[in-house]
């Protein structure tokens, strides 16, 4: 736990299982990450129990930060929520299931809490615990990692439901954070035909991968498979610590580097407001239109860097396990490697085509800075109020949400609609985002460049827009 005061800035939490904390704040992997464990993708910066001072919309003190109608404002949710009869009505019909560990027992509280504070429909929110719900010790051997699941409950349920209120959330909470508790979970999941639109806010280096993956390794790639077979859309975060994960190398974040999972990688949003326009609090929404967007690296953020405000990198890197689809194969990626702290020290190399799966389809919106408000409140161990949630985390229950109205709108799953993505890189459907790399500096990692990337993926998505093609 980071403790930083700044402004309306309290305090910073930056949590991770299988990481530790770096002074500089960014969540590193360790060398003693076991193939067996899944870890949170999640940031979050604590801003207080009220926030009630004016200011300028789009601001929490030294950092941005958005509502839920700033951002469906920003990627044009609008025209979307028109096309299936209003924003109270978007998502209806359809199920997202969002897949999490140990769990949350304020989770239908804090929903309710953030759907006040907001203005939003009430959720239609389901939880289920196919192997006997956790009993929950804050306290106990596994306390920080039910800390952090307890988080990745809140941003997961909040944003998927605020994206898509009339959507169903089935959230499956397995006993532990293995990847084998998590796939019995999916397992589960898939066995009762809950819904159409997975959402997994976790994932595990391949590096760590060692001397071999883990035990369900081919079970799970069998279950991804056979779901995308019937229809199911699997989204699955590509990290939060840069295109190595901690890792000697670029390493690909599984499952997001499986082919069968749209890989979502972040960016950071900068929301354009109407000049001089005043908001009574931060929790109060002002017209947002879009402004542009850069690839989510702390380290090239100027202004943060030079506050010691490293949050976090998106993930992306060429898989080893699985090969690239021929969608990814016609495109190169760009190396871009970091030999000191700061960009000056970072140089381009020479493109080349990957053979391996690129953990980077699509991207949203990512950052701490430009991050989602969300009222958290299930332990007196972490102060009960309003965060920013950033993290690729954000944007797997965003896309889903997504998906849920694109469903609602053609009358059936779309299943695995990521060769349509690809084919659509470019157009006004998709926000190409061409600025910026996911290298931890001194690292490895891939630039951003116009189309496809192993930075960006095919960008981030003009929903009123989208929706109709996919």
């Amino acid at each position: 736990m980071l403790r930083r005061s700044s402004a309306a800035v309290v305090l910073a939490i930056v949590m991770g299982l299988g990481f530790v904390p770096t002074a500089a704040g960014v969540a590193t992997a360790t060398s003693a990450v076991s193939s067996a464990v899944a870890h949170v993708n999640l940031e979050a910066v604590y801003l207080g129990p009220t926030l009630g001072t004016a200011g300028t919309p789009g601001s929490c003190g030294v950092l941005q930060c958005y509502t839920p109608q700033e951002v469906q404002d920003g990627y044009d949710y609008n025209p979307a929520y028109a096309a299936v009869g209003g924003y109270a009505n978007a998502g209806r019909g359809q199920t997202i299931v969002i897949f999490d560990a140990f769990g949350d027992a304020a989770v239908a509280n804090n929903l309710a809490v953030f759907d006040s504070t907001f203005g939003l429909p009430p959720a239609h929110l389901n939880v289920l615990c196919p192997q006997g719900c956790p009993t929950l010790n804050y306290t106990g051997p596994n306390g920080s990692d039910e800390l952090s699941w307890g988080q990745e409950i809140t941003l997961d349920t909040q944003y998927s439901h605020a994206m898509a209120p009339a959507a169903t959330i089935d959230l499956v909470i397995s006993t532990n954070d293995s990847f084998e508790a998590l796939y019995l979970a999916e397992q589960f999941a898939f066995d009762h035909h809950l819904g159409n639109i997975w959402s997994q806010s976790w994932g595990g280096p391949e590096c760590s991968f060692t001397p071999a993956p883990p035990p369900t390794f081919q079970a799970a790639n069998r279950l991804y498979r056979e779901a995308t077979a019937e229809g199911i859309t699997i989204f699955a975060s590509a990290g939060d610590s840069g295109s190595q994960e901690g890792c000697a190398a670029p390493s690909a974040l599984y499952p997001s580097s499986n082919p069968d999972n749209i890989a979502v990688t972040g960016t950071y949003l900068d929301l354009r407001f109407a000049p001089g326009a005043n908001v009574s609090s931060p929790l109060v929404s002002a017209p947002a239109t879009y402004g542009h967007e850069t690839t989510w690296n702390d380290f090239e953020n100027a202004t943060l860097a030079a506050d010691g405000l490293i949050f976090g990198v998106t993930g992306g890197a060429p898989s080893t396990y699985f090969p690239a689809p021929i969608y990814q194969l016609i495109h190169s990626i760009t190396p871009y490697t970091c030999t000191g702290p700061t960009p000056a020290n970072c140089s381009a190399g020479k493109p080349y085509h990957s053979f391996g799966r690129v953990s980077a389809d699509v991207a949203y919106d990512a950052g701490v800075d430009g991050g989602v408000l969300a009222w958290m409140n299930f332990t007196s161990l972490i102060p009960a109020g309003y965060y920013i949630f950033g993290g690729t985390s954000a944007g797997s229950p965003q896309w889903s949400a997504i998906t849920a109205i694109a469903d609602q709108l053609h009358h059936a799953p779309a299943g695995d609609f990521a060769p349509i993505l690809y084919a659509l890189a470019g157009s006004p459907l998709l926000h190409d985002v061409t600025v910026g790399s996911n290298a931890v500096e001194p690292g490895y990692g891939f630039l951003a460049t116009p189309g496809w990337d192993a930075a960006s993926g095919v960008g981030s998505p003009n929903v009123g827009l989208l929706v109709w093609a996919i």
